[in-house]
């Protein structure tokens, strides 16, 4: 003879929905891990960050969102022990792309001063014309009553530093030797 149970079961409500700042706490607290977790494979980096939010939206609805993530650590920590089962370490290419756009923009930033430099100097001695070359490529600065104009020739000189800067931030941000060095451990 089976019996049954006459209650039905309930099914489980999904955790409630936090607030503005609980959200905003918990979306800083995952950017902080995945900017940590650069090293790790991509998808099991955002398997993490799923398994993590859901996680932390339970605790949340028990515990509140500050004593959740107070209990979780630091991103830093949990990463490092993430990292720590993976056995290797792998280059940061957000890093170095990041690195890279921040070289090349502190170039153009230079050139630009450079260029509203001269026009000030031109305008600080009564206007006219002046023409530079650096690096193969031709800058004419121009500062009178009636005209405000820089015009520019190119040089593949100049696309070579760009390239080059660009290129040295990044390998040096990304720590791209790890590629090889992995490589060769494997």
């Amino acid at each position: 003879m089976t019996t049954t149970d006459p209650t039905p079961a309930l099914p489980v409500p999904p955790p409630a929905r936090p607030g503005l700042a609980d959200q905003l706490r918990l979306d800083r607290y995952l950017i902080r891990l995945e900017w940590h977790l650069q090293d790790y494979p991509q998808k099991a980096a955002r398997a993490i960050r799923r398994e993590i939010k859901a996680d932390m939206l339970t605790a949340a609805g028990e515990v509140g969102m500050p004593a959740a993530l107070a209990a979780l650590g630091s991103p830093a920590v949990l990463a490092h022990g993430y990292l720590a089962e993976l056995g290797r370490q792998r280059p940061r290419f957000t890093t170095g792309a990041i690195a890279a756009g921040l070289a090349i923009g502190a170039l153009w930033y230079m050139q630009v001063a450079y260029a509203i430099g001269a026009l000030d100097a031109l305008g600080a001695v009564g206007g006219g014309t002046a023409t530079l070359t650096v690096l193969g490529a031709s800058a004419t600065y121009t500062h009178t009553s009636s005209a405000l104009s820089v015009q520019g020739t190119f040089a593949w000189q100049w696309f070579a530093l760009w390239f080059g800067v660009g290129l040295l931030a990044f390998a040096l941000a990304s720590r791209i030797w790890r590629l090889w060095r992995t490589k060769a451990a494997a």
